[in-house]
């Protein structure tokens, strides 16, 4: 189904804010620059600024401007890859999301995880299994390894909704993202944990976080229940 051009600008203006190009709390272009911006008239951007509105992602102020909102309500699904458009579009409310974590320890990585995060086979990290639930339905299996915090620092921080964000506080700044995303059947350790049949279809993602030296910083593998969610990435290259 063709999109249409108020849609194409929201998903733009979605993806500066999702990635923060335009930063909470700073000011949007006005309508008549962002109409210009987009080679089209006021009502397109009206609509997608409308849309945005509604979703607390900006306020518009009269006689002021519009503004980034400084504390976005989605801020921490936003961080979640490419399912974090669920949690917008179906107006995921924060307080029926929960994060059981299974296991956090010191451990190293096995040959194939090292090769792609490419780091030496001995070097422990801090591991940290955890399921993140959705309404009470176990829609993720997330691991993660990294440098620091300590375990005992990340146990003692309780749940932890979006890991990104945690560490983040702990000086771990993702500034780029690689992916890779087959689909797998579930064993019977997978088939338990979501409640599924042997053999049932899982999306499994292993993914690498390097800072803006290109750094590897935090390296994650995990499993989802894409017959719930599909998986989803919005990518925006510059102006329409």
């Amino acid at each position: 189904m063709r999109q249409t051009l108020n849609f194409k600008i929201y998903q733009d203006l979605y993806n500066k804010i999702r990635s923060h190009f335009y930063k909470p709390g700073e000011q949007l272009p006005t309508e008549s620059a962002l109409a210009e911006r987009y080679s089209t008239s006021l009502s397109p951007i009206r609509q997608a600024l409308g849309k945005l509105e509604s979703e607390q992602l900006i306020v518009r102020m009269p006689g002021k401007g519009t503004f980034v909102s400084s504390s976005l309500p989605w801020e921490n699904m936003l961080l979640m890859s490419g399912f974090g458009v669920h949690f917008i579009d179906k107006k995921v409310d924060s307080d029926s999301v929960h994060c059981q974590t299974l296991k956090c320890c010191k451990k190293a990585m096995d040959e194939q995880q090292c090769s792609v995060f490419k780091t030496d086979p001995a070097k422990l990290f801090t591991y940290v299994a955890r399921v993140r639930y959705v309404d009470g339905k176990p829609l993720f299996f997330l691991n993660h390894y990294f440098e620091k915090p300590e375990p005992e620092e990340v146990i003692a921080a309780g749940e932890i909704k979006s890991i990104r964000s945690f560490l983040s506080k702990h000086g771990l700044k993702t500034a780029y993202v690689q992916e890779r995303v087959k689909a797998v059947a579930a064993d019977k350790e997978l088939g338990n944990l979501f409640s599924v049949p042997f053999g049932f279809p899982l999306l499994k993602i292993v993914r690498k976080e390097l800072n803006e030296n290109y750094e590897p910083i935090i390296f994650g593998e995990y499993y989802v229940n894409s017959d719930v969610w599909d998986y989803r990435v919005q990518y925006s290259a510059g102006e329409l």
